[in-house]
């Protein structure tokens, strides 16, 4: 990436945008790659979440700590937590990939979760027979479901319940007049869905309406959270695999980042919610042979 933004500069000379904005990237890398080492040493290690206290782990994909504290109604004792990299796949390889849990059954729509060893858990759902191709994603309300038939299926069974939301594509008001007003110009991949940080990048969204579309689907996902957790027995924990980057500048003179897929560390991105919702009926877990249907 270094080399190409190089290359761009050269060509960029009679091009005065063009040139400024590689300027900036160049200009940009550096500081961010200095901001990850002080990230990455600066915050303290995370645990390993199968070793944590809870009968339900709720996982909600890309969810920021502070846009979780800002707009979750479930009642519990919320504290920050660490995850140890900004991406599913680290969380699945640094928690998942070297254990045997054969006391927890995974109920997932995340796919990177096809990489895992098959003998992890006791057994895994998949659910991307239920991907919505119009909008790019499962949707809560079919990982819900899902959910409370995999705790029936397996009552004596520990239970990780992974959405996708808040991770785009977004859902709500907001996400669906954005995918009406630029759906047309060129901002779609067939099957992923709306493709909301090129067109903020290139000014046909404002970071402000990215946001908002986040927002409003972290409340879609909190809702069906709060119904799954009303239809469960035990006690269940609300956490996050990482956080994500709406647009922010991590120095005032760099550009914007966006997602989670930067290859650098950030505050906003290693932070994330972990929400204690207790219960005096407690799951009696049973650990048992996998029953080999991943």
């Amino acid at each position: 990436m270094r080399n190409l933004s190089l290359d761009n500069l050269r060509r960029a000379v009679n091009h005065p945008r063009l040139l400024f904005r590689e300027g900036h990237r160049l200009l940009s890398w550096p500081l961010h790659q200095l901001n990850s080492y002080y990230v990455d040493r600066m915050l303290p290690k995370s645990t390993n979440v199968l070793d944590d206290d809870w009968d339900t782990l709720v996982i909600l994909d890309a969810c920021r700590y502070d846009y979780f504290k800002t707009h979750n109604d479930i009642p519990g004792k919320l504290e920050p937590t660490v995850v140890n990299g900004n991406q599913s796949l680290d969380f699945m390889r640094n928690n998942f990939a070297t254990r045997e849990a054969h006391d927890t059954v995974y109920v997932t729509a995340n796919p990177h979760a096809d990489q895992l060893p098959s003998e992890t858990f006791h057994h895994i759902d998949f659910l991307l027979d239920h991907w919505n191709s119009e909008i790019g994603t499962v949707l809560p309300s079919d990982v819900r479901e899902a959910a409370i038939d995999a705790n029936r299926e397996y009552p004596s069974k520990r239970l990780i319940v992974h959405f996708m939301q808040p991770h785009r594509p977004y859902l709500g008001p907001t996400a669906d007049e954005l995918r009406s007003r630029i759906d047309l110009k060129g901002f779609r991949n067939e099957g992923s869905g709306l493709q909301i940080w090129g067109a903020a990048k290139q000014k046909e969204a404002t970071i402000e309406e990215v946001r908002q579309a986040y927002a409003e689907t972290l409340d879609i996902v909190l809702a069906e959270v709060s119904d799954l957790i009303d239809k469960l027995d035990g006690k269940t924990v609300i956490t996050a695999d990482h956080g994500e980057m709406l647009g922010e500048r991590i120095f005032p003179v760099t550009s914007r980042v966006w997602g989670h897929s930067e290859g650098f560390s950030t505050r906003q991105l290693r932070t994330v919610p972990w929400l204690s919702v207790e219960s005096d009926n407690r799951r009696e877990i049973i650990t048992s042979e996998p029953d080999n249907s991943k």
